[in-house]
């Protein structure tokens, strides 16, 4: 069997000494998620990928200090991650939620229709069964045998090739969802930075939200924001409790509409912000006049 040792990205960005051409670290799981939490390198996913790194010998002086438990390494982590979150996944993550379910869905009816054989040679192009051996083409050459764990296939819209993870109680294939481009979402109005750092990434995004779309309703701001009703309901609560919104209930439909200060904090927060490339950037205010 071929060590799972794999070419590193050597790029400047403390985050590429991380990725492997085979797998995404399963330890970035929870800064990504709607409501994040910190890096944990004593966490087992953490512990095995570094492991993974320092039995390939490809630690770097970023990772090695992650191994060691740095702090000042941990926490420039978590910022790394944080602004990746913000930049690459928040403005997305509603398509990017509804590509990957599309995907499992249409994975359930091929699999339903043409039985395991059909759902294993339609997945992908660089996926293929031939009812004996399961041959991915991947950029690192290993053999796998289950010997009873399971085989699991998970789409993913971070990626644009055939990756595998094959840990020890399970071995999982990660392709991608689509072939189409995720462009970002027309109807997630970004908030601005200084509302972020207030409120958090997505709290910040559900105001900018409710200002935009007034009478919004959970369900249109869950899908919005590409999270569950009940985390949108959350996020609605805690800003409803600030102040920043009213909420009112028609029968089963709970509706949200910004207050005044949800408003002016929401528009305030945009003064100064110079436009960006191609327009659509937030307009520079207009001149008030005063009488004396």
């Amino acid at each position: 069997m071929a060590p799972r040792c794999s070419p590193w990205l050597a790029f400047g960005n403390k985050l590429f000494d991380l990725y492997s051409s085979l797998y995404i670290p399963a330890f970035f799981d929870g800064i990504v998620q709607e409501t994040p939490a910190g890096i944990d390198p004593a966490s087992p996913p953490a512990t095995a990928h570094l492991w993974d790194l320092a039995r390939c010998g490809a630690l770097t002086p970023f990772t090695r200090s992650l191994a060691d438990g740095h702090v000042g390494a941990v926490s420039a982590l978590n910022r790394i991650l944080t602004g990746f979150r913000l930049a690459a996944l928040d403005p997305y993550r509603r398509l990017i939620t509804s590509a990957v379910a599309t995907a499992g869905a249409t994975a359930g009816v091929r699999a339903a229709i043409g039985g395991v054989d059909g759902l294993l040679n339609s997945l992908h192009p660089s996926i293929r069964w031939n009812g004996r051996e399961l041959r991915l083409n991947t950029l690192v050459h290993a053999e796998e045998s289950l010997e009873g764990r399971p085989l699991i296939f998970q789409p993913t819209a971070l990626a644009s090739r055939i990756m595998f993870d094959p840990l020890a109680d399970s071995v999982t294939v990660i392709y991608p969802a689509t072939t189409s481009t995720i462009t970002r979402d027309p109807e997630l109005h970004a908030p601005a930075q200084a509302l972020v750092s207030l409120l958090g990434a997505t709290r910040a995004a559900a105001l900018v939200t409710v200002v935009r779309t007034p009478a919004l309703t959970t369900g249109r701001l869950a899908a919005t924001l590409g999270v569950s009703a009940a985390a949108a309901s959350r996020h609605a609560s805690v800003l409803r409790q600030s102040g920043l919104i009213a909420t009112a209930r028609n029968g089963q439909t709970v509706h949200h509409a910004p207050t005044r200060l949800g408003t002016d904090l929401v528009h305030g927060s945009t003064v100064g912000n110079q436009p960006e490339p191609g327009g659509g950037g937030p307009t520079t205010p207009k001149p008030v006049l005063t009488g004396r």
